[in-house]
């Protein structure tokens, strides 16, 4: 696992700064997340299920998306010093065991007294070709 990237300061960040990370869910991804939450809807871990539903197969959870988010904010952009205050999301479409995500962010403003930017994240599914989700997220960024 690689180590947190450093936080800019908060001065360095401006809007319209842009970054972006790739994930893939994975069986190890996939797996903990059931063991650790246990939401085994039928339509998450049965592919007859999921078939009957008109689905390709067993949809990877939501929040999935959201772990790759405050991975993303705690080890990409922001970084390690920063803190995530809110993730909002909308699943647009479905993401199925192995699809490979990219995520972006771009930073859409800055509370200079609070010291928390707010970002647009879009959530691409680079296998199937669309767009799997988008929202925004709130992270504060302490003084070091």
């Amino acid at each position: 696992m690689k180590a947190a990237l450093p936080t800019p300061a908060f001065a360095d960040i401006s809007e319209g700064m842009t970054r972006h990370a790739e994930y893939v869910i994975t069986p190890e991804v996939y797996e903990g997340f059931l063991a650790t939450f246990g939401d085994r809807n039928p339509l998450h871990v049965d592919a007859e299920r999921a078939h009957a539903l008109d689905f390709a197969g067993p949809v990877m959870h939501g929040a999935i998306q959201n772990g790759f988010v405050s991975h993303f904010v705690g080890m990409v952009f922001p970084g390690d010093r920063s803190l995530l205050l809110s993730v909002e999301l909308r699943y647009l479409k479905p993401c199925y065991l192995g699809d490979v995500l990219e995520l972006t962010a771009r930073v859409n403003q800055k509370s200079e007294p609070h010291q928390v930017i707010l970002m647009n994240v879009v959530i691409e599914n680079k296998t199937q070709g669309h767009t799997a989700s988008n929202g925004r997220v709130q992270v504060k960024i302490p003084e070091s």
